[in-house]
């Protein structure tokens, strides 16, 4: 066995508020917001083969489909039109792709994938992001973000002002930012973390069955705990009220509104820590001024506070020269490197997770069932 690695690119003028989607089985993808009115797509592509000209043919088979409207770029891996619960297989060889995506600050964004991983930085468009099983992490957002993912984490942190909807079974939720103008998250048994101000006019809600939820409220709020057995506990000067089933803490003036739904799960009220505040946001404040906003950094800033992972690295540089009038993505770089150990176990691995996420699909199992088998072939 060996693994062929082949980067390709390829450059499409979508206009400041085009529209983007991506749908893949696994692989990493990537999406970074930049000046002027192109997206400039990279796919790194991993074969795995017995030799490189079975590679090569598989590679034909394999690579990702694009199609180019006039502000549009869709691009989907052709797995995704199987209907069998098979891994990406074309004749013997496996073939994998990390795609990684700029595009203009205002674009909306879709990206969907089973069980590969999501990283977004410096967007303001309608943005939404769904995995199975893989961790969603942002950083730098505007505007409406939802994400959701069955047993993965979400993390949003250093995001502007930005209307929030996040849902996971199992995974975390954890965000960060200027000013929530909405807030809808929700975890069966994982903990949810909000830092940030609560905009008095919006509406901001918090489920769980047994996680504990966090709230670092950056102006006066009044949180309601509505849970079976719970409690609220608040790190931070406030009046509270109620009981048996319905507690509430009222902090500062408490004009917004912060209300938790749980069975067995608990509200934590804390303090701001130094690096809780968001001063100001990468991405532009509106899509129609990109030039205004700043180059996004390598490594944007977290507080331990946020409970914020470190920065991802920033997507791939295409290769200069593509251009619109381009039929197909440009091959950059390539090798080959012969004999790699732990290949079979990880396809084995890679197999058993991919038939549970494609049953799950097709309907053939609940969502339970699925994260529950996910938990066990991960063992």
């Amino acid at each position: 066995m060996g693994t062929l690695e082949r980067t390709e690119t390829l450059t499409h003028r979508i206009g400041t508020n085009g529209r983007i989607s991506v749908k893949t089985i696994s692989g990493a993808l990537r999406v970074c917001g930049i000046e002027g009115e192109e997206a400039r797509l990279t796919v790194v592509y991993r074969i795995r083969a017995t030799d490189q000209a079975s590679a090569e043919r598989a590679l034909d088979s394999g690579r990702v489909l694009v199609d180019r409207g006039p502000s549009s770029l869709d691009v989907e891996t052709p797995e995704r039109r199987l209907a069998t619960g098979l891994a990406w297989l074309f004749g013997g060889a496996r073939v994998g792709a990390n795609i990684a995506i700029e595009v203009p600050w205002g674009t909306k964004v879709r990206y969907e994938t089973m069980s590969g991983s999501i990283e977004a930085v410096a967007l303001v468009g309608d943005q939404k992001y769904r995995t199975l099983s893989g961790d969603i992490r942002l950083w730098n957002l505007g505007g409406l973000v939802e994400a959701g993912s069955i047993s993965g984490s979400i993390m949003m942190d250093d995001a502007g002002d930005v209307r929030l909807r996040a849902n996971t079974i199992s995974g975390s939720i954890k965000a960060r930012a200027r000013r929530f103008y909405t807030t809808t998250v929700s975890s069966t048994s994982g903990s949810i973390a909000v830092v940030g101000a609560l905009d008095p006019s919006g509406d901001h809600r918090a489920e769980s069955i047994s996680g504990t939820v966090e709230l670092t409220p950056l102006n006066g709020v009044t949180a309601e705990l509505r849970a079976i057995s719970g409690s609220i506990v608040s790190s931070i000067p406030h009046r509270l009220e109620g009981g048996r089933g319905f507690w509430r803490a009222i902090v500062g003036d408490g004009l917004a509104a912060f209300k938790v739904n749980s069975t067995s799960g608990s509200l934590r009220i804390l303090a701001a820590r130094p690096g809780d505040q968001v001063v100001g946001s990468v991405a532009p404040a509106a899509p129609s001024t990109p030039a205004a906003a700043p180059v996004p950094p390598a490594a944007p800033s977290t507080s331990a506070a946020s409970g914020a992972a470190e920065a991802p690295p920033g997507a791939a540089t295409p290769t200069a020269g593509a251009t619109d009038e381009e039929a197909e993505p440009r091959e950059t770089a390539e090798t080959w490197n012969p004999d790699e150990s732990g290949d079979v176990e990880e396809d084995r691995a890679d197999d058993e997770e991919l038939a549970v996420l494609q049953a799950l699909e097709r309907g053939e199992i609940g969502v339970d069932e699925a994260a529950e088998r996910l938990e066990r072939s991960r063992r």
